[in-house]
């Protein structure tokens, strides 16, 4: 949970995103009836490395961050305004210290048609 825990903090502290999605911010999934634009942030891999007496314990995890928006352009708002409250982040966040939080990639945008949500994926990496 220490992942998540740092991504909510990281996107909770940024007045941009809230001016574009308050309070809409979940981890896994959103509620269907919440409107759009959303974020939604997830874990996708992880690795703890074994730290012995008296070391520190070190964590890697890569989190996918989905910008949510009824229209593409509210999508890629949402994206560049968690491209900033991210960037290269570090220090104490959260209680746990970060030493590192890097963009890791962008997925191929998406559109369902079905629920009309347009879709701009992150993917972030960082070492805790």
């Amino acid at each position: 949970m220490r992942a998540e825990a740092i991504v909510y903090s990281l996107l909770g502290a940024s007045p941009g995103l809230a001016a574009l999605v308050g309070t809409r911010v979940y981890l896994d999934t959103r509620p269907e009836e919440d409107p759009l634009p959303a974020v939604v942030y997830e874990q996708i891999s992880g690795r703890q490395n074994d730290a012995r007496l008296g070391e520190r314990e070190t964590v890697r995890a890569r989190m996918q961050i989905n910008c949510l928006g009824a229209i593409s352009e509210n999508a890629v708002n949402v994206r560049e305004a968690v491209r900033l409250a991210c960037h290269n982040q570090s220090g104490t966040i959260a209680g746990y210290t970060v030493v590192s939080c890097i963009e890791d990639s962008a997925d191929p945008d998406s559109y369902d048609h079905l629920v009309n949500i347009y879709a701009k994926p992150l993917r972030r990496g960082s070492c805790i």
